[in-house]
C-alpha cells in the first residue's frame, strides 16, 4: 500500500537520488518510513508543496508553505560502514546546506546543535532524522530536511520558540525551492562518504553555533541549565561545562540562547 505513494509520479534523477514530488501529504517523514517498510530501495527523495503534519523534533508542527519552503525526506539504506556513524546523518545535511549557502549565495551560516541551520542568528532549516530498527540493526534512515526559502515560509518570529528568516531575507532576492534542492541534493552526495572522518567532526565543529558561550539548554523533560557549550564529540553528544565546572555530554537537549 506505501508503494502506492509514488506510483504513476515519474522521478527526477537529482545526484543519485530519485526524487518524487507530491502535492500535498501529511508528513514526508513519515511517508518515507512507510516506504522503507514497504521495502523500497534506498536514495529516495519525496518533497511536497504542501504538508498538513509535518514533525520537527520533540513532536513540533512544520507544514511549510507553497512555493516558499522546501519540505523533503530522504530515504537511505546506511551501508555497513555508515551503521557506526548514524547520529551524524542529522550533521551531514546540516553541513551540506551551508556549503550550499557559502559557495552558491556567499552566505556563512552556523548549525545549532542537533538539527538547526541559522544565517545571521536566525533559524532558516530544521532537521529530523528517524531511523527504522531492526534489533540493533538500521535498516533505514529517513532525513526530514525543512528549508525557509522565501519570505513567506514562516510564521513571525513573534509567535516561534526560536526567531526565523529565510533564504531570500537574508539574500534580498527570491531563489526558486528547486534550485535549493537540487544544490543541497548535489553537495550532500559530495559530502556523504567523508561522514565517518575525524574531519567530518571537525567540519561540524568549526561550523557549530555559540562554541564558548554561556547558553540555556533545555533536556526533554523541559529542565532549563546554564552550560558553556565546547563542542561535538565523535557520538555526535554536545560536550559541555556546568556552572560547577564538570564537564558533561548531553544526547538529547535543546539550546535557548539568552537573548530570547
Amino acid at each position: 500500500m506505501a508503494l502506492n505513494l509514488i506510483k504513476g509520479i515519474t522521478p527526477k534523477e537529482i545526484a543519485g537520488f530519485k526524487v518524487y514530488s507530491l502535492v500535498e501529504t501529511g508528513s514526508t517523514n513519515t511517508d518515507a518510513l512507510a516506504l522503507a517498510e514497504a521495502g523500497a530501495p534506498g536514495n529516495i527523495a519525496l518533497t511536497a508543496q504542501k504538508q498538513t503534519k509535518g514533525r520537527g523534533r520533540m513532536d513540533r508542527q512544520w507544514e511549510g508553505t507553497p512555493g516558499q519552503s522546501l519540505a523533503l525526506s530522504l530515504l537511505i539504506r546506511p551501508s555497513d560502514e555508515e551503521q557506526a556513524n548514524l547520529f551524524r546523518f542529522t550533521a551531514l545535511a546540516g553541513l551540506a546546506l551551508l556549503d550550499v549557502f557559502e559557495s552558491k549565495y556567499d552566505l556563512k551560516g552556523k548549525l545549532k546543535w542537533p538539527n538547526d541551520v541559522l544565517l545571521n542568528g536566525a533559524k532558516v532549516c530544521g532537521i529530523l532524522t528517524e531511523t527504522l530498527w531492526s534489533s540493533d540493526f538500521a535498516e533505514a534512515v529517513v532525513v526530514g530536511i525543512g528549508v525557509n526559502v522565501g519570505l513567506g515560509s514562516h510564521p513571525p518570529s513573534e509567535s516561534l520558540r526560536f526567531r526565523a528568516s529565510s533564504l531570500e531575507a537574508q539574500l534580498g532576492y527570491p531563489v526558486s525551492v528547486d534550485e535549493v534542492l537540487t544544490s543541497l541534493l548535489t553537495r550532500l552526495n559530495e559530502i556523504r562518504p567523508e561522514m565517518g572522518s575525524k574531519d567530518f567532526i571537525l567540519k561540524w565543529n568549526e561550523k557549530l553555533a555559540y562554541v564558548g558561550e554561556k547558553v540555556q539548554i533545555a533536556n526533554e523533560k523541559g529542565e532549563i541549565e546554564w552550560f558553556r557549550l565546547i563542542g561535538v564529540q565523535d557520538n555526535a553528544a554536545l560536550l559541555v561545562e556546568d556552572e560547577q565546572g564538570t564537564l558533561r555530554q548531553l544526547y538529547s537537549s535543546e539550546i535557548r540562547p539568552a537573548t530570547l
